[in-house]
């Protein structure tokens, strides 16, 4: 009799697939953004490059500058109106008929328009100003509340001469002015860019304050400064971005540090000039930077470095909502300055490598007043009051600027030496992207931020996930402006488009849990597997909660009569809660029953007694389940299935019965197999023969 221990079974030997490899849910999570979503928009196409835009909020229009061409459009972007500014000679140019300006031969003729301003008060002085680049960039006005607007010259050519130009405004190399308002007087504070023939031919200067004339002909000058006559042709000062509020108006520029040194770092500085005292000798000035500073535990391993964006590419001055007030430690509602930064090179070159740093106004202010201070404090140094390219020598004087024992120490133009930074609310994670523009704006207690990149795209972000995975909230869309209310210009694009504060539209989240966890203001929820707004679905629309996703199962098939675990891969396998909650789990385990396994031939049914024969089983759905003791495996033919195994060492001669174990189900069956005696060899014949390969033994 054979042993018990010499009973045959049956292990699968098939490497190929395994319960450990194939049948394992995916580490990697389904991406749930889409950035790839195209939204239709309403828009409005410009001939060239757009320059400049205004928003009215009154009327809910949008004016939008151009090379030659000012226009207006309404809130469905549609032109109302144009204003032909260019080309210089050109029968259609509307303002060249405006003004009597005499212009020389060779100076260009395709103007720019580098100022678009809207008056503070619109109801009294319904007035857009516009100024360009040729022309000596002198102003005009025109009527909004008119069909037709015709262009009004804020130029007198008896007031001005090329030795001095008071209504000469913008500069051909850029130009940033904001009209302020202190009682009944509006003032021009004017910051535009400089070299040796801007200021000696009909001269424009570096920063000026204008009072434009009850007689709307013209301005007169209150004050101004200019970069000195050696410097203006190696000193470049690039006007980013200007601002006013409450008592003061703000300029953002970019600049070398040394104005004598050609390949010195770049800095971006703030400007500060009061409005109530629009004079020289209170102008201050705020280095600014935005820094990236890794975590403690990511110094020590030595794989994050910090870094210093030191140029600013574009700015927004708005308020502050309460996720992001708490971040900062400021009040909800404070006036901060948002701006976008990026690693500036020595030859002036922004990298693709970009920063948000959030600036709260108070915070500047408190700043420089700091600065002024440590100014006029006695110490064995004296700090510099800087601004060497303004006045000269630099020393605690302004263009001789006359000191008395009556003048205070404070009523000085200042640099304030210490550079003033914040920290990257995106942690480094824009490493390859550089942006162009910037716009925020609040929505109940979230603070959103709108950022145009170099390549046209917009990404959409909830402050409250500034901090971490912005990605996972965020939206990517391929338009190039923003909102028709809340304008930011992406140049050099030539479309401005509409988009509301709430978003283009939720198709981009890919998933339940991605869109009801959107933020309550774009009104995301589930309709029919698709993320969208509840105007959008002609079924039943979700936002409360989520079902289970199975994006996967294994096995396929499971034997009849035994107990199987059968793994779904997939998410929200938990109680949906609101809001739902993105499970960790993978996959969940349950029973199955099925079809039925059974054994129809051995192959070879016999084999010696030392075992390692190989033998082929043949069956039905021998290949079900997940589990065979050690691997899984099959060889079909037709609706057939083998499993190759080895048998092992018996210690008798006889038949025994073959089993076959399917996670937890044996499958018998009558068919046997034998174990014969180990073969022997008796004789060789022939015994002998040649040295060639291919003898055979009989």
């Amino acid at each position: 009799m054979v042993s018990l221990t010499a009973l045959l079974t049956v292990w699968i030997w098939m490497q190929s697939q395994t319960a450990l490899g194939q049948h394992t849910c995916p580490s990697t999570p389904q991406s749930s953004i889409d950035f790839t979503v195209k939204y239709s928009l309403p828009h409005f196409q410009t001939q060239k490059p757009i320059q400049n835009i205004a928003v009215n909020q009154d009327n809910e229009q949008v004016y939008i500058g151009y090379q030659n061409a000012v226009v207006g459009v309404n809130s469905s972007m549609n032109k109302i109106w144009e204003v032909k500014t260019g080309p210089i000679g050109s029968p259609d140019c509307e303002t060249c008929l405006a003004c009597d300006v005499e212009v020389k031969p060779e100076d260009p003729v395709d103007t720019d328009n580098e100022i678009l301003l809207l008056d503070p008060d619109l109801n009294l002085v319904p007035y857009l100003y516009i100024c360009g680049s040729t022309r000596y960039g002198i102003c005009y006005f025109t009527d909004i509340t008119l069909e037709a607007p015709a262009p009004q010259c804020l130029y007198t050519k008896e007031r001005n001469s090329p030795t001095y130009c008071r209504d000469c405004v913008a500069s051909p190399f850029g130009t940033k002015a904001m009209i302020a308002e202190d009682g009944q007087t509006s003032y021009f504070f004017v910051a535009a860019s400089v070299n040796d023939r801007i200021t000696q031919t009909y001269p424009r200067r570096s920063l000026s304050v204008l009072r434009p004339l009850s007689t709307e002909d013209g301005f007169e000058m209150v004050t101004n400064v200019t970069v000195l006559p050696g410097l203006r042709d190696s000193y470049s000062i690039n006007y980013i971005y200007s601002f006013s509020a409450k008592d003061y108006v703000y300029f953002l520029s970019l600049q070398r540090e040394n104005p004598y040194k050609n390949d010195s770092a770049f800095q971006t500085r703030l400007g500060r000039l009061s409005i109530s005292n629009p004079e020289m000798w209170m102008y201050r000035e705020l280095i600014v930077e935005c820094r990236y500073e890794p975590k403690r535990r990511r110094r020590r391993r030595g794989a994050f470095k910090g870094t210093v964006y030191n140029g600013l590419q574009a700015a927004h001055f708005g308020q502050v909502g309460k996720d992001l007030a708490d971040e900062l430690r400021v009040a909800e509602g404070e006036n901060v300055l948002y701006g976008v930064f990026a690693e500036v090179n020595k030859h002036g070159q922004p990298q693709k490598n970009s920063a948000l740093c959030a600036l709260p106004l108070t915070k500047i202010n408190q700043e420089i007043e700091a600065g002024e201070e440590a100014c006029c404090k006695s110490s064995t140094e004296q700090l510099s009051r800087g601004l060497c390219h303004f006045h000269c020598p630099c020393v605690n004087v302004f263009f001789l600027l006359v000191q008395n024992s009556d003048s205070r120490c404070t009523d000085k133009p200042t640099l304030v030496s210490k550079p003033y930074y914040r920290i990257d609310l995106f942690n480094s994670e824009m490493r390859n992207v550089l942006f162009t523009s910037v716009l925020v704006n609040t929505i109940g207690t979230h603070t959103v931020g709108h950022f145009g990149t170099s390549d046209g795209r917009i990404l959409q972000v909830t402050t409250w996930c500034w901090a971490g995975e912005y990605a996972e909230v965020g939206m990517h869309y391929k338009v190039l402006n923003v909102d028709v209310f809340a304008m930011i210009s992406m140049n050099p694009c030539d479309i401005t488009s509409l988009v509301p504060s709430t978003g283009p539209g939720c198709a981009h989240f890919k998933t339940c849990p991605m869109c009801l966890n959107a933020p309550s203001f774009m009104n995301c929820g589930w309709c029919s597997g698709i993320c969208s707004r509840q105007e959008e679905c002609s079924s039943q629309w979700n936002k409360k909660s989520c079902g289970p996703i199975i994006t996967e199962f294994f096995p396929k098939m499971v034997p009849a009569g035994g107990v199987t675990e059968v793994t779904l891969c997939g998410s929200e396998f938990q109680s949906a809660l609101r809001p739902p909650i993105i499970s960790s789990k993978t996959h969940i385990v349950t029973v199955g029953s099925g079809t039925t396994p059974s054994i129809t031939e051995i192959k070879p049914d016999y084999g010696p007694l030392f075992g390692g024969t190989v033998v082929t089983l043949t069956g039905r759905y021998l290949n079900t389940g997940v589990t065979r003791n050690v691997k899984i495996g099959d060889k079909k033919k037709g609706t057939l299935s083998s499993i190759v195994c080895h048998t092992e060492a018996a210690e008798a001669v006889g038949e025994l019965p073959v089993k076959v174990i399917i996670d937890s189900l044996q499958v018998n069956d009558t068919k046997m197999f034998s174990y014969k005696n180990n073969p022997v060899i008796n004789s060789v014949f022939p015994n002998c023969s040649f040295q060639r390969y291919d003898t055979k033994l009989v």
